[in-house]
């Protein structure tokens, strides 16, 4: 067997972890503002290069099998998540969300543009791995938008709106067998477990206690007895877990939580309509890209959130 065409696979998955510690704010604090993850750099053009480098080393070998030119770039970029995965780099959740354009893109560059590399030079291709550390800077200096963007979910409670009121502004202890389960929570989104008020140089502040040690202070900026409630989080206060997803999403810059309320609508005197609002603000070149997630996952903790809610409050009566 002819190992040495699997040389590039190695190459290109090594490539792109060299590229990543590049970009991260730990490792090289110094030039972060310029090379950074959050950009179209990193995000679309480095899997391409990745993708590319397993067949610029074993042209002969792919360029005669369709599967190889699928299946390496593909194993490339599989290795790549291994390496920034087992290094504490990156966790399960951020290479969920990265995923799809890395995945997408190793699945179809060896396929189209394994035909057109045939006969082109080799320090010609060679140079393509430049693009991520040229474009990376040109990036930072284009300015960022900035948008606001609004989830909402509701949900019926069989109970009144006294009873709903006390639960929401201190939500009482979810047990595990209370909150169901999804995806996300198993790969790294941190379950709901109760938040507390407590009064602080005269204000009241809400803390929320989630999984996995995560706290997050809120002030009450606003309350309607029986009716509205709202908070702001405040991350200066906070404790964030030591894990890559809080320090990309929570610490970046380039989300904010705006606030989040509650609204509380009598149906009748048996039933409540609760519904549940987040604001948030994305600060980046790809605000669609980021949106995605940014709702899936959100929309995703309101939901479970509400039905444990539901589900507890309705089994108290």
């Amino acid at each position: 067997m002819n190992y040495i065409q699997y040389t590039g696979v190695i190459f290109g998955a090594v490539y792109g972890f060299i590229y990543r510690l590049i970009c991260e704010r730990e490792v090289v604090d110094t030039i972060y503002n310029i090379y950074n993850i959050y950009t179209v750099s990193f995000v679309w053009v480095l899997p391409i290069v990745i993708a590319i480098i397993p067949i610029v080393f074993a042209r002969k070998e792919l360029l005669n099998s369709k599967w190889k030119q699928f299946a390496f770039p593909f194993l490339s970029v599989l290795i790549f998540f291994i390496l920034t995965l087992s290094s504490g780099v990156e966790d399960w959740l951020c290479i969920l969300i990265i995923s799809f354009p890395f995945l997408i893109t190793a699945g179809i560059v060896g396929l189209v543009l394994a035909p057109f590399i045939k006969n082109r030079s080799s320090k010609k291709l060679y140079s393509i791995m430049l693009l991520p550390f040229i474009l990376n800077p040109v990036e930072s200096l284009l300015p960022n938008k900035s948008e606001k963007f609004r989830v909402e979910t509701q949900i019926v409670i069989n109970t009144n709106q006294e009873v709903v009121w006390e639960n929401i502004l201190e939500v009482p202890e979810i047990k595990e067998a209370e909150y169901n389960y999804g995806l996300l929570n198993w790969i790294g989104v941190p379950r709901p477990i109760k938040s507390k008020v407590y009064t602080t140089d005269g204000q009241k502040v809400r803390i929320g206690y989630f999984s996995e040690g995560l706290r997050l202070y809120e002030s009450i900026s606003q309350i309607d007895t029986l009716h509205y409630v709202e908070f702001k989080i405040l991350l200066d206060k906070s404790r964030l877990r030591d894990l890559p997803t809080d320090k990309h999403l929570l610490q970046s810059g380039n989300f904010y939580f705006d606030k989040i309320y509650y609204r509380l609508h009598k149906i009748n005197k048996d039933q409540t309509k609760l519904t549940l609002t987040c604001d948030y603000t994305l600060n980046s070149k790809m605000n669609g890209y980021a949106n995605f997630w940014a709702n899936t996952i959100i929309k995703d903790f309101e939901v479970r959130l509400l039905n444990s809610l539901k589900h507890k409050i309705e089994k108290q009566m």
